[in-house]
């Protein structure tokens, strides 16, 4: 694997490795990728989306925690139903 750093990351890494901080480069990319990794893995949702907790909610599985929006959403549809222009007459 090769990795590109920008300039001054590549100076603060060394000089890092150089005060004894880490034993090599190698080293102190494989910790950074540790942290990395770790604060991903801390702060991903427990179910990603797509996940196959999901799979039978369809396209409401991304709001699966947005249920006082969607109470909302059902009670404005329920008062819209009896609108009159919303019936139509069919000859």
């Amino acid at each position: 694997m090769t990795i590109h750093l920008p300039t001054d990351l590549k100076k603060r890494v060394e000089a890092a490795v150089e005060k004894g901080q880490f034993a090599s480069v190698d080293d102190a990319m494989a910790e950074a990728a540790r942290l990395l990794l770790r604060e991903i893995e801390q702060t991903r949702p427990a179910h990603p989306p797509g996940d196959k907790n999901n799979a039978s909610l369809g396209s409401i599985g991304a709001m699966r925690n947005a249920a006082d929006e969607l109470d909302e959403i059902v009670v404005d549809v329920y008062a819209r139903r009896n609108e009159p222009w919303r019936e139509v007459a069919v000859e």
